[in-house]
């Protein structure tokens, strides 16, 4: 899937490809429920270093005992 902006609109709201990107995995993570490592994966980086950027924007990062199932069982930590 390939989603494209307009350099105006870009300009307008102040951000570049990479922030818009990221801002996009940030709401996925936020408003549809996928988990740091999907959002991770989508950017090109760890879901740790995700969080660091849930963090740096002033997101909250949402991690359960089901995520750390998850990464347990992934070998992700």
């Amino acid at each position: 899937m390939k989603i494209e902006l307009d350099d105006s609109l870009m300009d307008k709201i102040g951000v570049d490809e990479k922030e818009a990107l990221e801002l996009f995995a940030i709401a996925l993570y936020k408003f549809k429920g996928i988990h740091g490592s999907m959002a991770g994966k989508l950017l090109g980086i760890s879901e740790f270093d995700f969080h660091t950027l849930l963090s740096e924007k002033g997101a909250t990062v949402n991690y359960d005992v089901d995520d750390l199932i998850d990464d347990i069982k992934n070998n992700d930590l």
